[in-house]
């Protein structure tokens, strides 16, 4: 599939409650840790670039500065499921051929790893694999965003993902932020991530 065909969505509006702050604006190198991942896709020459954020989100001027387009989130206590369902009705507006699905508490997510998933993208699901299981980034052709908006919940496409075919990610790059100890951790562990736009 072209880059051109896909909606690139960054999914913000999480609460963070194990962080005990806000997570996306915690620094890491510099910058809040949330605008890393966003920033390293923005060059890709999708059809769209959106992020699903949080009525007033600190982070959200951060996204709107990097060229993406917000999608507000109202009913963020309703779980994952909501961005994704959100996330599809933006996808559609532009009448995008797939969705891809990135994670604002994975900073470490390289422009080229999703270069490959969108490139792989032949018509199926294609979830990111550590070596053990599948996760985001995703991709989800148009044919498939029904199954999106059947998610209900925080446990978001985990289901549907598990079917899906996997791509094998750099080592250390689908590393999620959860705790202020993974984001230490995130700064002192050499992770040898592909960063390159």
């Amino acid at each position: 599939m072209e880059a051109e065909q896909v909606a690139i969505i960054v999914l913000a509006a999480g609460h963070a409650r194990r962080f005990g702050s806000d997570k996306l604006m915690a620094d890491l190198e510099g910058a809040p840790m949330g605008v890393r991942a966003a920033r390293n896709l923005v060059g890709i020459p999708a059809a769209a670039h959106f992020a699903v954020c949080q009525p007033d989100a600190a982070i959200a001027p951060h996204y709107a500065a990097l060229g993406y387009t917000l999608v507000e989130n109202p009913n963020a206590d309703l779980g994952l499921s909501a961005s994704l369902h959100l996330a599809v009705a933006a996808a559609a507006k532009i009448k995008a051929q797939a969705l891809l699905i990135a994670l604002a508490d994975m900073p470490f997510i390289g422009a080229a790893h999703i270069g490959a998933l969108i490139a792989a993208c032949d018509g199926e699901i294609i979830a990111s694999s550590d070596g053990a299981q599948a996760m985001p980034p995703a991709i989800f052709p148009r044919a498939n965003w029904p199954l999106l908006l059947e998610t209900q919940g925080d446990a978001g496409a985990r289901h549907i993902l598990s079917q899906a075919r996997s791509l094998a990610a750099p080592i250390g790059s689908l590393h999620d932020i959860d705790t202020p100890d993974d984001l230490s951790a995130s700064k002192s562990t050499p992770l040898g991530l592909d960063q390159s736009l």
